[in-house]
């Protein structure tokens, strides 16, 4: 019974540490990322009331912000750094090795340091992401 409830709990704790980054616990390296999602963002996501900031990143003129509701969605929020267009909302998801989001035709990968821009299934572009604590 002993044997069984320690597997039982290192599952768990494995579990519990491989989903940690994308639920606003910690980060890969142990700090904490549980932060509101800036509030002219969550405003922007359904139900966004109370929304978590899972992850933000900056390229050379863009701001692309990942925040997970209440409910549990997770969303990409794209805009330019000098806010001159409005931005836009989509759902996203976790993958193996970093984050999507489709906002068809356009799809958007993150992983391995760069933000990679479909359009119906051929690339388009790609640009060096920096994380960063939180947006403005």
């Amino acid at each position: 019974m002993g044997i069984v409830l320690l597997l039982a709990a290192q599952t768990i704790i494995k579990t519990i540490g491989s989903h940690s980054d994308a639920s606003g616990g910690s980060d890969q390296n142990g700090g904490s990322t549980a932060a509101s999602c800036p509030a002219r963002i969550a405003e922007e996501l359904p139900s966004g009331d109370g929304a978590e900031l899972v992850r933000a990143y900056r390229t050379g003129n863009k701001q692309i912000t990942l925040c997970r509701t209440a409910a549990g969605k997770l969303y990409y929020y794209g805009e330019f750094s000098d806010h001159r267009e409005d931005g836009i909302a989509m759902a996203a998801e976790r993958t193996k090795d970093g984050y999507k989001a489709s906002n068809p035709p356009y799809r958007y990968e993150i992983h391995d340091g760069v933000v990679t821009i479909y359009e119906s299934g051929r690339r388009i572009g790609q640009e060096t992401v920096t994380p960063e604590p939180s947006p403005e």
